[in-house]
């Protein structure tokens, strides 16, 4: 520690570059470590200092891989949260915007790191909403694919997306019918350049299912979303005539060459977006009559196969289960707004435990 104190003032912005140079690679080694990280994240002077040097050209990378690594662990992105986001979290905006950033993607990782765990997020969503049109600037630089002139790909604005649409008014923001963010995003659910950028757009779209009081928009015309959500979970099985025409136009007569999403964790969110969806008799109508059903039945045996997955098959077997019954078995219209005893909950929250492992 005392070792750590004496370096700190050669991190000052006035320090002679060299020795700044010298002890930026000293904390750089450090945050390799999560005990490294521990010992970082008790010096506030030290923090700020770092988030001073990203503004330094010529030592600006060592210090925005740092806040990477810190922020990389949930207790080096909690300190981060309560010391510097207010002055991190524009910063690092900025950096994103700027179409000649050359470390616009590092701080996107900084952005996606903050707001990945759940009791951090409502706050750093607080800062950048204050920020005007802030994540609809953030869609413009994610939608075209070469708006860095840098070589940046921005690939963690979409992780960064899910991570926000955890939040309430996250999700109100994209869910605005005015500025159509959600649309927008949409076709990044088929994305094949990036499982990154792939995984954010489904994870955010997931999210956005979540919210039963916009599923009627959601399958509406206007959005349309549940061809996004089918098309990834759909195979080259050949099916019938009469399940093509329930099928939307994007998903019938898909030929032997249609590849099924291969990364599990991107199929469990597909899956359980059509879950979510399920909760409205509206939508469970909705879904049987466009083939939903027929899909994941497919989906089905594939996850039963070797090349599956047995989170995704319990995943899809819970969808299933509520598709086979009638309305009449169900009773409910709402199925979150039903009162589950907390003993029950206990149990089947054990028992999705059990499953993960």
């Amino acid at each position: 520690m005392e070792a750590l104190e004496e370096i700190v003032p050669f991190l000052a912005k006035s320090a002679r570059l060299d020795l700044k140079v010298v002890s930026l690679s000293h904390v750089l080694g450090l945050t390799g470590s999560v005990d490294g990280i521990k010992l970082l994240i008790q010096n506030e002077t030290l923090l700020n200092n770092l988030l001073d040097l990203t503004g330094e050209e010529s030592v600006s990378k060592d210090a925005v891989l740092c806040l990477v690594n810190i922020t990389a662990e949930e207790s080096g992105a909690a300190v981060i949260v309560d010391k510097l986001a207010e002055r991190l979290v524009p910063i690092a905006y900025e950096a994103v915007l700027d179409e000649n950033s050359k470390l616009s993607d590092a701080w996107c990782m900084v952005l996606c790191n903050l707001t990945r765990p759940e009791h951090l997020v409502e706050r750093v969503v607080q800062q950048l909403l204050a920020i005007e049109f802030c994540l609809e600037k953030l869609t413009t630089c994610f939608t075209r694919m070469a708006y860095n002139k840098q070589k940046c790909h921005l690939n963690y604005l979409g992780p960064l997306f899910s991570n926000v649409s955890q939040s309430k008014a996250g999700r109100d923001v994209f869910c605005n019918e005015g500025t159509g963010l959600l649309r927008r995003l949409l076709p990044f659910v088929h994305h094949d350049g990036s499982i990154v950028r792939r995984g954010g757009a489904v994870g955010l779209l997931k999210n956005v299912c979540f919210d039963s009081s916009v599923h009627e928009w959601l399958l509406s015309g206007e959005m349309d979303v549940l061809p996004f959500i089918l098309l990834p979970l759909a195979g080259p099985e050949e099916l019938d005539d009469e399940t093509n025409d329930k099928l939307p136009v994007d998903l019938q007569y898909l030929g032997p060459d249609k590849k099924r999403e291969e990364d599990p964790d991107v199929r469990k969110m597909l899956v359980e977006s059509l879950s979510q969806l399920c909760a409205t008799r509206k939508g469970r109508v909705y879904l049987r009559e466009h083939g939903a059903y027929e899909i994941l039945r497919e989906l089905h045996k594939f996850e039963c196969s070797p090349d599956g997955d047995k989170v995704v098959l319990t995943a899809v077997e819970n969808v299933v289960d509520v598709l086979i019954r009638t309305e009449e078995e169900i009773g409910e219209d709402n199925l979150k707004q039903l009162d589950i005893p907390d003993d029950v909950k206990t149990k089947i929250e054990s028992m999705a435990d059990e499953v993960e492992k």
